[in-house]
């Protein structure tokens, strides 16, 4: 199971069907070891969209060296995993360049770079949640 969650499909569909048949969010979570909260995250989708939304609104100090620490980390877990997410990161990275306007990316034109980021054949699926 990814680090970042605290459930798994299993778990989330187990929520779900609990939810069908009347159960409040507490219970939900009283039952499977969570926040009632943490149950409304999972089982209601624009719920789940909206802390999202503000969520990636966080700004995080930049001095922050145990975030750091734990994204490079998983970072490097990703790309062992996946070559691609090697140059998905890089196109990423020049696409939000400021200081430069970039020209080529690993030697592929700015644009094809960011067409080939934004087909999605970079990306890697997430296997936390079917839907």
């Amino acid at each position: 199971m990814d680090k970042r969650y605290k459930v798994d499909q299993d778990v989330i569909d187990s929520m779900r069907q609990m939810r069908l048949s009347g159960l409040s969010y507490a219970k939900i979570g009283l039952a499977h070891g969570v926040s009632g909260s943490t149950a409304l995250y999972w089982i209601d989708e624009k719920q789940r969209l909206k802390q999202r939304k503000k969520n990636a609104k966080r700004a995080h100090s930049p001095k922050d060296l145990n975030r750091i620490s734990r994204d490079m980390q998983k970072r490097r877990e990703n790309w062992n995993t996946n070559p691609d997410m090697v140059l998905r990161h890089t196109i990423q990275s020049a696409k939000d360049e400021k200081r430069i306007k970039r020209k080529t990316v690993r030697g592929m034109p700015m644009k094809e770079a960011i067409k080939k980021l934004d087909s999605g054949e970079l990306k890697t699926p997430n296997n936390k949640m079917r839907d």
